[in-house]
């Protein structure tokens, strides 16, 4: 058998068993969410009811694509959480199917086979974002490198329709989030620099603008509740360049040591070069797109994470992933089955990494919020007719998704998110909040350093409980995360 042929049929195979593999992990205990996963549930919940939201609620930047595709299958089979995980599943394989085709068109056949299969087993980490996506990052890396792979196609039969595609594509990427924009960016660059044609340039640029109209119309519009200044400081940004790579990919790929961290990160950086060099030597026009969409991430990441990152900010890696994989996978396929053998040993890593994890994995739908037992507290709330609360951002929308709504729990921030849950907290008779026992805000509450009213507290499963007996609003006052 043909090499190619051999890797061809490993991929297709690999391919579905790595959705299978993601399906079943949606049920049991591998499967955490955190709060900002419970906000697109119950984003994507209201769209299935009707009440649309264009952004992730309480931002500037993170369209809903994702959560109109899950809405959609919950009109069909209900509001269930695992609609939403098997959503983020189909998009990332979207975004495996687009890297395998960029790869086969800016090298071979071979590359693209593998390529994508170390994409869709990168770690468990990466695994992670594609069951439990934070909102956008699916959908940004599927439209902003769908929009390079219209864009640097050969001329289609009727270019206006190619500039239609890669216009609307990067658009929808903007309005997902500006680094889906950015993947997207350097192809568009190049398309306009092929076809000087102004009608064409039209076309594309009215296509773009009819795909970013939500992120126009949020920018241009006032908003209700300023968005916060996510720069953070040149100091930060700069150690952010090298924090991209030493911490962030580092930590995607396993290092647990600053050693081991800095060899994964100049690994990292030696396949971007890769690309650098093939396309200067070879005139490597798909080479170069790739190349400087990761370091425009890069660069746009770094001062705009608004901390200095670390390696629990894996997530940032997903952006820099397609274009490393292909490097990789162009790499691996120049001595005769070494790309066969990476494709089979990224699934072993993989398999291995979620038993590092998770020692003991369970199949089990209990629990799945990593913030504490939300199911306890929520069980507290409904027994005692709690309709309403409000509480720390962490534990506030996972409340509200494990309650499906039975009890609504908007969230104690300086950056409002979804107003219709703090208006009926803080209009319920008593109000009430809920914070980590022990915790800040908890100790605030207790030593009344704030001359909050008067209040009971409970304490429920590590959570504490504050009953006001007299009407009051607490955003007069400040708050914590946590």
């Amino acid at each position: 058998m043909r090499e190619s042929r051999l890797i061809g049929i490993t991929f297709r195979a690999l391919f579905a068993a790595g959705i299978a593999l993601r399906i079943v992990l949606l049920f049991t205990s591998v499967w955490q969410l955190d709060s900002d996963n419970a906000v697109v549930y119950l984003i994507a919940k209201h769209v299935s009811e009707g009440d649309i939201a264009w952004f992730f609620w309480g931002q500037q930047y993170g369209g809903t694509l994702l959560e109109f595709a899950a809405g959609a299958g919950m009109l069909v089979f209900g509001p269930h959480v695992e609609v939403l995980g098997v959503t983020s599943i189909l998009i990332v394989a979207g975004c495996a199917l687009v890297v395998r085709h960029v790869a086969t068109l800016a090298f071979d056949r071979r590359t693209g086979y593998v390529a994508a299969t170390l994409f869709w087993f990168s770690g468990f980490w990466m695994l992670h974002v594609s069951i439990s996506d934070p909102g956008f990052y699916g959908p940004s890396v599927l439209l902003g490198l769908g929009s390079v792979a219209i864009a640097l196609r050969p001329q289609m039969h009727r270019p206006i329709v190619q500039w239609l595609l890669a216009g609307l594509l990067a658009g929808l990427a903007l309005w997902q989030s500006p680094m889906g924009f950015l993947l997207a960016l350097p192809g568009l660059i190049v398309l306009l620099s092929r076809q000087r044609v102004w009608q064409r340039w039209l076309s594309g640029i009215g296509a773009f603008l009819v795909g970013a109209l939500p992120y126009i119309l949020l920018t241009v519009l006032p908003a209700d509740h300023p968005a916060p200044n996510r720069f953070g400081g040149w100091g930060t940004s700069i150690v952010n360049l090298g924090g991209m790579f030493t911490a962030v990919l580092a930590s995607t790929f396993g290092a647990e040591n600053a050693i081991s961290g800095v060899l994964v990160g100049l690994l990292c950086l030696g396949l971007l070069v890769v690309l650098a060099v093939i396309a200067a030597r070879r005139r490597n026009t798909w080479a170069g797109v790739l190349v400087a969409g990761a370091l425009l991430e890069v660069l746009l990441i770094a001062p705009l994470a608004g901390i200095v990152l670390s390696a629990t900010d894996f997530r940032y890696s997903f952006f820099l992933l397609p274009a490393l994989v292909i490097s990789a996978g162009w790499l691996l396929t120049r001595i005769r089955l070494l790309g066969f053998a990476a494709m089979l040993l990224s699934v072993v890593l993989t398999i291995c990494q979620i038993y590092i994890v998770f020692p003991v994995p369970q199949f089990s739908t209990q629990n799945r919020y990593i913030i504490g037992d939300i199911s306890a507290l929520g069980d507290y709330l409904e027994a005692h007719q709690v309709k309403a609360a409000l509480g720390d951002y962490w534990l506030a929308y996972a409340v509200t998704a494990e309650t499906n709504e039975q009890v609504t729990v908007g969230a104690l921030a300086i950056n409002r998110r979804y107003v219709p849950y703090e208006e009926a907290a803080v209009a319920q008779d008593p109000v009430v909040l809920i914070v980590y026992a022990g915790a800040t805000n908890d100790e605030a509450l207790k030593k009344n350093s704030q001359k909050f009213p008067p209040s009971t507290r409970v304490e429920v499963s590590g959570f504490a409980i504050y009953t006001f007996a007299q009407p009051f609003s607490p955003f007069a006052y400040s708050w914590d995360l946590y």
